[in-house]
């Protein structure tokens, strides 16, 4: 059985792939970042960029959120036993009538996770509830970590 041209291409693309996933995530997934939002506002359209380095392979993980008024759960992983937090910043577009324009405001380490400590081999949990507006003292984090044991 022959394969055709486009077939062969395909094959050796995903080999590609995998291999290199392999070799960039050789332990599989390390430690875990579990967010949860109970908010009972939201003004805006506020988005959380938080930025993870993986000191065990060397590379930056950016995870993007998008808040919506329902309860959410994201999570953000890790491929190390060791992790930086790098960035945590809330963006918040508010739109503006008397100018007819939207104003970007930023609250940078949102949630104090930008402490410049190392976690070895402890994931978190993130609680935020409140008020989720340009002001930071409406929104309450709760930060909790924990030993994650390897399976």
């Amino acid at each position: 059985m022959r394969l055709s041209f486009f077939r062969q291409i395909k094959i050796v693309m995903a080999m590609c792939l995998l291999t290199s996933l392999a070799y960039a995530q050789p332990d599989g997934f390390g430690q875990l970042i579990q967010i949860n939002t109970d908010l009972h506002s939201i003004r805006g359209n506020p988005s959380w960029l938080i930025i993870i380095r993986d000191l065990d392979h060397g590379q930056n993980l950016p995870y993007l959120y998008d808040f919506t008024a329902e309860p959410n759960t994201w999570f953000a992983f890790t491929y190390s036993r060791n992790y930086l937090i790098l960035t945590s910043t809330l963006s918040i577009e508010i739109y503006n009538p008397r100018e007819n324009r939207y104003k970007k405001y930023k609250i940078h380490n949102f949630c104090n996770l930008e402490n410049g400590r190392i976690h070895h081999d402890k994931s978190i949990s993130i609680n935020i509830s409140g008020k989720l507006t340009t002001n930071a003292n409406l929104v309450s984090c709760q930060t909790l970590s924990y030993l994650l044991e390897p399976s």
